[in-house]
């Protein structure tokens, strides 16, 4: 039995021992593939948050901050230094969620600045969005829940030949648009024509939506992680194009009840305040132009003050 048992452990090892060696040669080699790609840019948030050990705040979303934060007005204007991780919503919002716990400390400030798709998506892991931004960056996967693990290793052979087709990015979406902060640097001036591509872009319906106990959970115990280290957590409105809510205005106070009063994360923002007209907003519902990403700043600072945030 002993014999069996050894040859059992023996056999699991060296499976174990030759995915890892065949996960580190995929990802790992060549490095830099996606050095050009918009989802590399989580790789320099990324280095930003690890390196940033003054007060800081700390903004988590998909590409409404992406799109609509200008972190150095952010930082003069509260003397805090931004670590600002929004990015893509479509990489499922758990894993900017994740990745903040890298380095969160004494004084800082946590702003989840979800789009409002978030109670539908939030646990979903895209792993071709992940696997381009993180590249060769191998110490960033650390940050992937276990349970996730196997949809990751399942991709691994299609990634590869992700990576070996890869032919570069330029334009608003690639790298080149930000700059070593993650702060997004290019001139954005047009807007999208929304009553004509409604079926494109979608709209915003909260009618009935809900947050799913799992996520309840989850986000009630990283309000715990954020406090036990001495930092603090709140929700804020994202931008959005104001011609794309289709609900009631009360439906977004329906959605702030829960994440308060279920989760017990405060909301210190009004909605109503972030629907953007035509003029302050770019290419998709969420994401501002270069004078809307301004205004929206302002507003949140004016939030953080009215919150007694400093």
């Amino acid at each position: 039995m002993k014999k069996y048992l050894k040859f059992v452990i023996t056999v699991f090892s060296t499976a174990a021992a030759l995915l890892i060696i065949v996960f580190l040669a995929i990802v790992g080699y060549p490095k830099g593939v996606f050095k050009s790609s918009y989802m590399s840019v989580i790789a320099d948030k990324y280095r930003v948050l690890q390196n940033t050990n003054e007060p800081k705040i700390i903004v988590l979303s998909g590409s409404s901050s992406a799109f609509g934060l200008d972190q150095n007005m952010l930082e003069e204007a509260t003397g805090y230094k931004v670590a600002n991780l929004g990015l893509h919503a479509g990489t499922g919002l758990l894993f900017y969620t994740e990745l903040s716990k890298e380095n969160i400390n004494e004084g800082d400030i946590v702003l989840l600045g979800f789009e409002y798709t978030w109670p539908n998506n939030f646990e979903k892991l895209d792993q071709k969005l992940i696997m381009t931004g993180i590249d060769n960056n191998i110490d960033m996967y650390k940050h992937i829940p276990f349970s996730y693990w196997k949809d990751f290793i399942g991709y691994l052979f299609e990634f590869a030949k992700t990576k070996y087709s890869y032919k570069g990015a330029s334009g608003i979406y690639s790298r080149s648009s930000f700059d070593d902060t993650g702060q997004m640097i290019i001139e954005r001036h047009y807007m999208i024509d929304y009553p004509n591509e409604k079926d494109k872009w979608g709209e915003v319906n909260l009618t009935d939506v809900h947050i799913s106990e799992r996520v309840i959970d989850y986000l009630s115990d990283y309000k715990e992680y954020v406090e036990k280290r001495g930092a603090k957590v709140y929700f804020i409105a994202p931008p959005l194009l104001k011609k794309a809510v289709a609900c009631d205005y009360n439906c977004f106070n329906d959605l702030i009840d829960e994440e308060e009063e279920i989760i017990g994360i405060p909301y210190i923002s009004n909605p109503q305040d972030y629907f953007f007209e035509d003029e302050y907003m770019c290419n998709t519902i969420y994401h501002c132009s270069t004078s809307g990403e301004k205004v929206r700043t302002k507003i949140l600072i004016e939030d953080l003050k009215k919150a007694n945030i400093r």
